[in-house]
């Protein structure tokens, strides 16, 4: 008999280790670390073209997914319906770390550049990642963002973001891509972000002391933009001087982007001088024959 309730006891313990086992196993995957959204519309090949791209199963990763309306919640005060879209397509990747600064990179992009995505992360409150959007095909990413931000809320180390940060961060993409039709993405990204630093570190108290600020960082880049592109500048920065950023937390992610741009800028500079001495030498020769 008591051979029959140590075998009973037996069985019971197995259940019961076989039970945690399994809900252990269930929870690893739902919190997982990493995390890859898909945009709604995309084909059932299409998204696992994705994960292949990002280099992960479905096994690996949380996988969820984004739709038109969570893209129109954020982007309708700021972008267009042509710039919008009526398609989620654009996916991302999400790995939040504990060192490393912000990783950001870009595949059938075209409109949003890495450097603009990072600088709204800033904004948004993210400090460390690494982040990959793509599309199986060209896109412009207006709506990358939207996938990205959702994607650290669902990691296992995610935080909900603030509504606020959300709005400002795709304000801050928005108005970034727009001037960088008239200015160049590289430039417009730098002074975007040389504005942002000093409002987040002076914190003016007034937007008219907001506005100084847009104009004296402008002029300084020797640029001529319309009293449209200062408003809609100052708009935007009032709105992030609104967030009362810490500028101790963020000072060297600022640095970094600002550093990284001044590197694209002076390599493209370089690059199209030795383009102009090569046409001229081409020419040259073009003409003694």
């Amino acid at each position: 008999m008591k051979l029959k309730t140590i075998f009973s006891k037996f069985i019971i313990m197995l259940m019961a280790l076989s039970l945690f086992s399994s809900f252990g196993n269930t929870r690893v995957h739902a919190d997982a670390y990493k995390v890859v959204t898909l945009g709604g519309d995309l084909t059932e090949q299409q998204k696992d073209d994705m994960l292949k791209y990002f280099g992960v199963t479905r096994q690996d990763v949380n996988v969820i997914e984004v739709n038109i309306d969570e893209e129109r919640k954020y982007l309708g005060n700021v972008a267009t319906s042509e710039q919008i879209g009526t398609k989620s397509i654009s996916s991302s990747y999400v790995e939040p770390t504990s060192s490393g600064g912000l990783n950001v990179t870009t595949n059938n992009i075209y409109w949003v550049s890495s450097s603009m995505i990072k600088n709204a992360l800033i904004t948004a409150g993210i400090k460390n990642a690494n982040v990959k959007v793509s599309a199986p095909f060209n896109v412009s990413g207006t709506a990358a963002l939207t996938g990205i931000l959702k994607g650290f809320e669902s990691s296992s180390s995610g935080n909900k973001i603030d509504e606020d940060k959300k709005e400002a961060a795709n304000d801050e993409l928005m108005t970034t891509g727009n001037l960088g039709d008239k200015i160049g993405k590289d430039k417009a990204a730098g002074l975007i972000n040389d504005i942002k630093t000093q409002v987040v570190k002076e914190k003016p108290k007034t937007e008219e002391g907001v506005r100084q600020i847009v104009e004296n960082v402008t002029n300084n880049y020797n640029l001529n933009l319309s009293t449209g592109d200062i408003d809609k500048i100052t708009s935007l920065m009032t709105k992030i001087n609104g967030l009362n950023l810490n500028f101790g937390d963020i000072k060297g992610q600022l640095s970094s982007v600002a550093d990284q741009l001044k590197g694209n800028l002076s390599s493209q500079q370089t690059q199209g001088f030795f383009t102009k001495i090569i046409n001229a030498i081409q020419e040259f020769f073009s003409n003694l024959f």
